[in-house]
């Protein structure tokens, strides 16, 4: 009678166990699986520069079609956001994106570009010239609603600096200079991450350190890449230089001035992307002024510094 007893108990123990085995299996093939970029790492000159990709990330998006920021969004952040200098800038990847045949595409093209041999032929140039902390570069489709946006601008790449060897780039290999600009691109953030490596102090940047920031970036990547031609390092014409200067100058010095985002996004009579043609034109006039001075040395000066021995607001006056 008590065997008869110790076998039910069991069986229905065994059901159980059974039933919550089968339980946890049905609710795991109904979850998300447990994707992660695809990494590859390179050491050049004693740097680590690690190349993430999202190509498994994507096609789950595309075919199971969760929400983008459970899907994708999530996973960046989880990657990018801790310890980031300037966390903020991660907001520029937040825009919903549709799982459709637009990102389809852009997703293949991405999927058969050799980017390996880019970065590291890339980052053979940069290391040599500006010796940084070890770097992560992740690259990722750009969101296929901005395609008119980036054609109108003649730009292919988006792509931003959260913090110290912390890159982040957006491509819509559709857009047919991508290609060109890419090294490019690579060269102006790998500098505002050695300056961030090096001179970070606060995220909340005045207007001259914000022009001086992107100026010197971008004089940077130009002196490697001087083939590349930018289409907003020489978008304003003298008379839209002088408009826009006229307006900066009061908030130059100011901290939360308004005029950073005006500066990149635009305004009245202040064009899209004026940040990086006056902070461009204020290196230029500085490196003509002061041809001794090394891309290692002025990476550390001080923008009023910069400012000075640029001599720009003179050759403003003087149009």
């Amino acid at each position: 009678m008590m065997e008869r007893g110790i076998k039910k108990v069991m069986m229905i123990h065994a059901s159980r166990s059974t039933f919550i085995l089968l339980l946890l299996i049905l609710l795991k093939s109904c979850s998300s699986p447990e994707l992660d970029f695809e990494r590859t790492a390179l050491i050049v000159d004693r740097q680590q520069i690690e190349i993430l990709t999202a190509h498994e990330l994507y096609e789950y998006f595309l075919t199971s079609k969760p929400t983008y920021r459970k899907a994708i969004v999530e996973k960046i952040k989880t990657e990018f956001q801790k310890d980031s200098e300037f966390p903020g800038l991660l907001e520029t990847i937040d825009a919903e994106i549709k799982p459709d045949e637009h990102l389809r595409e852009e997703v293949e093209i991405l999927k058969s570009i050799d980017i390996e041999s880019i970065v590291n032929s890339t980052f053979q140039n940069l290391v040599k010239e500006l010796p940084g902390p070890d770097t992560k570069v992740l690259f990722i489709p750009a969101n296929p609603a901005y395609k008119e946006i980036y054609e109108s601008y003649g730009i292919g790449i988006h792509a931003i600096t959260v913090g110290e060897g912390k890159i982040i780039v957006s491509i819509n290999p559709t857009i047919r200079n991508w290609e060109q600009l890419l090294p490019y691109t690579l060269a102006h953030e790998y500098h505002h991450s050695v300056w961030i490596s090096r001179n970070f102090k606060t995220a909340e940047l005045t207007p001259l350190e914000y022009l001086i920031l992107e100026g010197r970036a971008d004089a940077f990547a130009k002196r490697l890449y001087p083939e590349t031609r930018h289409p907003f390092l020489k978008r304003l014409k003298s008379d839209q230089e002088n408009t826009v200067w006229n307006l900066l100058k009061p908030e130059l010095r100011k901290e939360n001035s308004f005029m950073n985002d005006q500066l990149m996004s635009g305004a009245d009579n202040i064009p899209t992307g004026s940040v990086y043609s006056i902070g461009f034109n204020i290196i230029e006039s500085f490196k003509s002024n002061n041809p001794h001075i090394s891309d290692l040395e002025l990476i550390d000066m001080n923008p009023e510094q910069v400012l000075m021995l640029s001599k720009y607001e003179d050759v403003v006056k003087e149009r």
